[in-house]
């Protein structure tokens, strides 16, 4: 797949925006705080419905207006070609269209465009606390499988439910036998969606995990070895089957009810969920070099791409923001090597451009970005 067209209405620092991309590398030059993140922020928002640097969707309309858009126009080569337009405002929740055709709810946009985003943040998913990991996992494996995506919005709503219900309950502001039948209720709806997330998130990070071990055999030229495990907060097998594991958490619900109606809150379930990054052997959250840390995060974000690949079965989009100069010259080499053989449609911003070599420059298209301002400066063989 690839973005043929990318309009911006009072979005972030642009006024607007009417840009026709390539169909291969992307590479947008320009000082800091130009615009050059916020073109692929605003490609990976129409990609999850999600911003990875906003805490508030109303952050995103440019300042002084009240409403911003995003447009995205995508040639697929499994479906039909497509548009995905979505809208933010300082008022109001946002909005999305797909083909034209309003959306009741986001999780319908999701998944019709498949992007991976490399950025400077991607570092908490080694270092960070389990929700970062919890939330990469979400937006990678809900690209490929709208049924996640519907899992996940029902569990997000059973679970606040279910805590708010815990809480009143340890504050005696509901009748404790009342009380304990509405939380078997809102249990059986956690237990029930919370198992197809649980054995998607197995499935996903067991094949995640092989992909990512052979991509950093290569980085670290045969040195290290990296192995990802998924670690669910209740234990399941191996193999288990989505009905094997309602019954497991089942079973955990029932031995920790009286903890949760002494907490208040919901102690286990996906929501506690998290994924372990062991280098040879070592725990690279704890123990690893900064340097390390990269190495895992781009091994990672390699093989995200790749199993993405594998599942929709089209390169999905590469987004690169201002990641090169965080990389050794080995590691930098191997991700030129992909973006020149991966078949993806990639946009890499960068404040100057003598690292890449001559001949993915020669292909590439160039675009300059100054003050919300985007300008072609070369356009590649693509």
């Amino acid at each position: 797949m690839h973005v043929s067209r990318l309009q911006l209405s009072l979005f972030r620092n642009y006024r607007s925006l009417d840009l026709v991309p390539g169909e291969g590398l992307n590479i947008l030059v320009g000082d800091n705080a130009q615009g050059k993140s916020n073109v692929l922020e605003a490609l990976y928002l129409s990609a999850t419905t999600r911003s990875t640097r906003a805490a508030k969707d109303s952050e995103l309309v440019r300042f002084g207006g009240t409403v911003g858009s995003v447009a995205v126009e995508i040639s697929r080569l499994k479906n039909i070609d497509t548009r995905v337009e979505m809208f933010f405002s300082t008022l109001e929740k946002k909005q999305a269209k797909v083909g034209g055709v309003r959306q009741s709810r986001m999780t319908e946009v999701i998944g019709q465009i498949n992007a991976v985003l490399f950025d400077y943040g991607d570092l908490e998913v080694v270092r960070g606390e389990p929700s970062v990991r919890r939330r990469f996992l979400d937006f990678a494996i809900a690209q490929s499988d709208s049924r996640y995506a519907h899992s996940l919005g029902a569990f997000k709503k059973a679970l606040a439910q279910r805590n708010s219900l815990l809480k009143a309950i340890r504050e005696n502001r509901v009748d404790f036998v009342v009380g304990r039948d509405t939380l078997s209720a809102w249990t059986e709806q956690l237990v029930n969606h919370g198992a197809s997330l649980t054995v998607k998130r197995r499935d996903f990070v067991r094949r995640l995990a092989q992909l990512s071990a052979d991509v950093h055999h290569e980085l670290s030229q045969g040195v290290d070895k990296l192995d990802v495990t998924y670690q669910p907060s209740v234990a399941i097998g191996a193999d288990s089957d989505v009905q094997s594991v309602k019954c497991l958490l089942l079973a955990a619900f029932v031995r920790v009810e009286r903890e949760e109606m002494a907490r208040g809150s919901t102690v286990i379930g996906p929501q506690r969920d998290d994924v372990r990054f062991m280098v040879n052997d070592a725990e690279s959250r704890l123990y690893g070099s900064q340097g390390q840390q990269r190495s895992v995060v781009l091994s990672l974000k390699l093989a995200e791409r790749k199993l993405l690949e594998e599942l929709v079965e089209e390169p999905p989009l590469l987004l690169l923001d201002d990641v090169l100069s965080d990389l050794d010259d080995h590691r930098r080499q191997h991700l030129f090597d992909l973006v020149s053989h991966s078949g993806s449609q990639t946009f890499v911003t960068c404040t100057e451009v003598r690292s890449f070599p001559p001949d993915l420059l020669a292909s590439a298209t160039l675009w300059n970005v100054a003050d919300g301002v985007v300008t072609r400066i070369s356009e590649g063989a693509a």
